[in-house]
């Protein structure tokens, strides 16, 4: 018995070791991925032809293992864009960061994923003196002394061209959140650069004034130093109760014990306050934690929940998971009043997710713009970086359903669809009408 015991023990050990191998070598998404990014390499390095080829391959070589699209294989127009930059790289000379960053743009852009990109990362940047935001079609200067000034050329390129310099280089699944990235960005040295801008010299933007239609040329120079991650100083939440009306403004989708007791304390001042109606500000939210709606579910007057389904990459094996009726574990302060949810094209990932979940379950009205991505999407993403120029780059491993299937080739459209500065009076007025 002893002898066999020590047979059986063996065994149990190597099969444990076998198959804790395989999960490490095949199937473990996170195998190989990075916790944190270090500095790129500058933009005007250059590297060898080869050393490009091999970071590009680099990139190719995870999405073949990771991405849901590739379980069978690269798409056609990833493996066709593909194969015709990496014969560009590898036979060229040199290569500097930027044409690299710009060839797997190109690549990565044709899986139509906006959670799979790549970028160089950079904790400091230059930027230019100026914001810009896109209204109508038309790039806008936010703030400041040019405020409302539409841009029309910088350096003597259009913004029609940047746009589409910018568009064919770029993972995005909907153009408003290509126009609204490409607003945000375009004040960076290195999006400017990513879009064939000069940046060793003074930037020439040509301005137009709304009223009179009268132009000025103006020159900038580029601000040394500029933090682009700077530390959060404020909350990531906020909330206030006055009249009626319960405001609660997620700045950025984070799931912990702070949010939790953050909800918790709206919502005891929403039922001490006797408040008939709520607003959940989600614009300008990048997204995060998906949990934090259903943290916000357990406070709304439902027993259970239609929740998506998704599919899982493990290696070469696809993982479903189901869409079904979750039970809501109910708080103690269950609000049975009216939910607007306003949401702009900046709304992304968890963000519109948390929407998408109310809306889909017929929990609240949703007021604003269509958020930045398509709630049937790849999403929860793998982070890397490449071996030689040390560009970061995303891959997403999941594809997510929305819970109203009959809506997945749609994008969340508001109920009351106006532009997103708007929606907090919108929301208002409505209120106040009913």
């Amino acid at each position: 018995m002893f002898k066999h015991i020590k047979i059986f023990l063996c065994v149990f050990v190597i099969c444990t070791i076998a198959l804790y191998g395989a999960w490490r070598l095949w199937f473990d998404p996170y195998r190989g991925t990075v916790s944190a990014f270090e500095q790129s390499e500058k933009l005007d390095t250059f590297l060898s032809g080869m050393q490009a080829a091999e970071d590009l391959e680099f990139i190719v070589s995870r999405l073949r293992e990771r991405h849901p699209a590739c379980v069978s294989g690269m798409p056609a127009a990833v493996q066709e864009a593909y194969e015709k930059e990496y014969a560009e790289l590898s036979k060229s000379t040199e290569v500097t960061v930027l044409s690299l960053w710009q060839s797997a743009s190109r690549v990565l852009a044709r899986l139509g994923d906006a959670h799979t990109m790549v970028r160089p990362y950079y904790e400091e940047t230059k930027v230019l003196p100026l914001l810009f935001s896109w209204e109508g079609q038309r790039l806008i200067c936010s703030g400041g002394e040019y405020d409302g000034y539409i841009v029309s050329s910088i350096s003597g390129v259009s913004v029609s061209q940047l746009y589409e310099r910018f568009r064919e280089k770029f993972s995005y699944e909907l153009e408003s959140w290509a126009c609204h990235a490409f607003a945000s960005r375009m004040n960076r040295s290195d999006y400017l650069a990513f879009t064939g801008i000069n940046i060793g010299q003074d930037v020439e933007i040509l301005l137009k004034r709304q009223d009179d239609g009268s132009t000025i040329n103006q020159v900038f120079t580029l601000q040394e130093n500029v933090i682009v991650r700077p530390e959060v100083t404020e909350p990531f939440y906020s909330y206030s109760v006055d009249n009626g009306v319960g405001v609660f403004t997620l700045r950025q989708c984070i799931f912990d014990k702070t949010y939790m007791t953050a909800l918790k304390d709206f919502f005891t001042s929403v039922k001490d306050g006797e408040v008939h109606s709520i607003i959940l500000d989600l614009r300008g939210n990048p997204g995060g934690n998906s949990m934090v709606a259903n943290e916000f579910l357990r406070y709304l007057p439902v027993e259970n929940y239609q929740v998506g389904s998704s599919t899982v990459r493990f290696g070469p094996v696809i993982w479903k998971n189901q869409s079904r009726r979750q039970k809501n574990q109910q708080a103690e302060s269950v609000f049975s009043g009216n939910v607007y949810v306003l949401t702009g094209t900046d709304s992304f990932s968890a963000a519109m997710d948390f929407a998408t979940l109310l809306s889909d379950n017929g929990l609240c009205k949703l007021i604003g713009e269509i958020p930045g991505n398509m709630p049937s999407s790849y999403g929860d993403t793998l982070r890397f970086q490449t071996p030689n120029a040390k560009l970061a780059f995303t891959v997403s491993y999941k594809y997510f359903i929305r819970p109203d299937t009959s809506k997945s080739n749609f994008p969340l459209i508001p109920d009351v669809q106006v532009p997103a500065h708007d929606a907090m009076e919108e929301a208002l007025r409505l209120i106040h009408n009913n």
